[in-house]
């Protein structure tokens, strides 16, 4: 596989995206902007570092589908919270990560999303398909509030539909959040180009107007630095934002060119 990747911050904190890639894998994260009182002594860029490296010490093991993968990783990541021997894992808000994932298996590429990451490919004809887990999108939600500064659901409505039936499915404290991922399979012989994003590069498709088709055009010319300098370029001149929402998001994506 031939591979470019680009994750950018969205602003002067650390990036809490992240992403890896593997001999015939890859995997992004797109780390939960953190609450104040999360009971945790970790922050976000801990927790999908350590996640990310949880998921590599497996996604080469064979027999174990990416759900299994995901939720043995998670499992591990719980464990390292208990050793610090102060971390409230029950906490509602505690460090989480949404996540995309794919890997080559014989003749077909599999994949994962957990949380709204997507997965776009473009086939040997040049068709694009993708598949986004858009369940928080879904949500009706409740009006968004000032929570340590930052316009966002109150932690009140977030424990009610955080990885709960009904709500949205992401990687925090509970290891069977995994099981609720989406999945699928690709023909590898079918495939040409696959492309995993973190939602903040996702704004060129849902908020900006650009169609997949377009985006892997401009990858092709660009590579996936160009499509985060685009979005932050969209995101500057954009005057809907509310004052205390986020003009830039972390921005992430890693492209893969199958021979």
């Amino acid at each position: 596989m031939q591979v470019s990747a680009f994750s950018s911050p969205g602003g002067g904190a650390p990036n809490e995206d992240h992403f890896l890639v593997w001999a015939e894998s890859a995997l992004v994260l797109d780390g939960i902007t953190r609450y104040p009182d999360d009971g945790c002594v970790h922050d976000v860029p801990w927790f999908v570092r350590r996640l990310g490296a949880a998921v590599g010490r497996r996604i080469g093991s064979p027999g174990g589908g990416l759900r299994r993968v995901l939720a043995e990783a998670i499992a591990e990541i719980g464990e390292a919270h208990l050793e610090a021997g102060t971390c409230d894992l029950g906490n509602p808000v505690t460090p989480g990560s949404t996540v995309g994932l794919v890997r080559r298996e014989g003749d077909r590429l599999d994949w994962l999303l957990l949380g709204d990451c997507t997965v776009a490919w473009r086939d040997r004809e040049g068709r694009v398909e993708f598949r986004s887990d858009d369940r928080l999108a879904r949500l009706d939600g409740v009006p968004a509030e000032s929570v340590g500064g930052v316009r966002r659901w109150p932690i009140a409505y977030v424990e009610s539909v955080r990885n709960r039936e009904g709500g949205y499915w992401v990687a925090a404290a509970d290891y069977r959040a995994a099981s609720q991922a989406l999945t699928g399979s690709l023909a590898i012989g079918e495939v040409s180009e696959v492309l995993l994003c973190t939602d903040g590069l996702t704004r060129l498709v849902e908020r900006y107007g650009y169609s997949w088709p377009e985006l892997f055009e401009r990858v092709a010319e660009v590579g996936v630095e160009g499509l985060v300098e685009l979005v932050r370029e969209h995101g500057e001149a954009d005057t809907r934002f509310h004052p205390e929402a986020k003009r830039h998001d972390d921005a992430t994506g890693v492209l893969l060119r199958l021979a």
